[in-house]
């Protein structure tokens, strides 16, 4: 029966009522301690409305429930003040997180109201972005500065996917809204893309297609598996090669900020580190030091040929290095990666890989233990191949007592 524009749906039995709209959608609606209490969002369908009522009662039950709220603030103007407000960001992530906001949630969500953004609302930007940027990314060169954003997109999108995820958890404590919105499972892990790596011989051949005063740079970069950043904050005193046990101490990292090349402490204690050096990077280093680098001990060990910070020019030598040696599809932090599936094949441990990365969870050293079982794929396959040359292959046969 059609009411004062609502299509009577009956009582629910128990808790609350639900009732369709003319729209189609369903409101709900419960009384508590005299006062009528209406979902500040509608559903799309019944079960989702009752599913509503029954969560309600239940944290009545509880002593959880929180009166219903609404609010006139928008995506964009609390995701904005979030992160300006939000204690403890380093500049570098702030800025990162004004970007991705910027590009990736404010122009598709930005203009609705906190509490108007639902779950299938969220799963939809979630898959409009993702296809927008597999068709824009797919194939590009990444810049130097973003190398943890993959060609697909997909680190770009679990990035988003997270920073929308905060700002509405603390939406949720400040009791703006009722439940947070951001439920897909998994959406905030990358996928890591398979990621190129050099040989040993094209290690070489880039270095000695780079400048002179960056060829010891490539070398650390591999053998260490450290960061550009990491790289180019390192200081005479950073680097110790007089012991029988060779070493480099990560302190600082720089950080590309608005434009400007900040320097700063890494992003996580377990950035700050002493990573042991293969002994043949001695004589590299050393040889570095004595052209390319000032006496004192706080001198940057790689600057460009003016003495400012090498962010400024590696990155396009590198490419034009890269380009000459055929291999286009390899970037600066491929060459940590090559380093680290190195370390792993040499029969580096889960916790040394984490160590030498700088990184604080086990997910991206996995990926190089992963690289490890691939070797010893390639290990046994060899075999295989050698086993299958007769020549190479002593019969064993079964002797018997006389």
């Amino acid at each position: 029966m059609h009411k004062a524009g609502v299509f009577m749906a009956g009582k629910r039995s128990g808790f609350g009522s639900v009732e369709q709209l003319q729209s189609g959608k369903w409101r709900a609606r419960y009384k508590w301690e005299g006062q009528i209490f209406t979902a500040p969002r509608t559903f799309q369908n019944k079960t989702d409305a009752q599913l509503f009522l029954s969560d309600q009662e239940l944290e009545l039950a509880r002593g959880t429930w929180r009166a219903p709220t609404r609010t006139v603030k928008t995506v964009e103007s609390y995701g904005t003040q979030w992160i300006e407000r939000h204690n403890g960001l380093k500049n570098s992530t702030r800025q990162l997180y004004r970007q991705t906001f910027a590009h990736h949630i404010a122009p598709y969500i930005g203009q609705l109201r906190l509490d108007k953004v639902t779950p299938d609302i969220v799963r939809d930007w979630h898959a409009d972005l993702r296809e927008h940027l597999q068709t824009t990314l797919q194939g590009e060169r990444v810049d130097i500065d973003r190398p943890s954003q993959v060609r697909d997109g997909s680190s770009t999108v679990a990035r988003s996917y997270r920073l929308l995820r905060s700002i509405f958890t603390t939406a949720l404590d400040d009791e703006v809204i009722q439940r947070n919105p951001c439920r897909i499972k998994g959406a905030g892990n990358a996928k890591a893309a398979e990621r190129p790596t050099l040989s040993l011989p094209e290690v070489q051949e880039l270095t000695q297609a780079m400048p002179d005063h960056y060829r010891a740079l490539v070398q650390l970069l591999v053998w260490s598996g450290i960061r550009i950043g990491e790289a180019a904050a390192l200081q005479r005193k950073d680097l110790q090669l007089s012991s029988n046990a060779p070493s480099l101490t990560v302190r600082e990292r720089v950080y590309k900020v608005k434009g400007v090349y900040e320097l700063d402490t890494p992003k996580s204690k377990a950035g700050v580190r002493t990573i042991a050096l293969p002994p043949h990077l001695v004589p590299i280093m050393s040889e570095h030091l004595n052209t390319y680098t000032k006496p004192d001990q706080s001198a940057l060990i790689f600057t460009t040929r003016t003495g400012s910070c090498m962010l400024n020019s590696c990155g396009g030598s590198l490419r034009r290095a890269l380009d000459l040696i055929g291999r286009r599809d390899v970037r600066a932090h491929d060459l940590r990666h090559t380093g680290m599936t190195l370390a792993a094949e040499s029969g580096a441990s889960l916790p040394e890989l984490k160590h030498r990365l700088g990184q604080s969870t086990t997910s991206a050293a996995e990926g190089y233990l992963h690289s490890t079982q691939d070797h010893g794929r390639r290990i046994a396959q060899r075999m295989s191949e050698l086993a299958d040359s007769h020549d190479n292959v002593i019969p064993i046969s079964k002797h018997t007592a006389s």
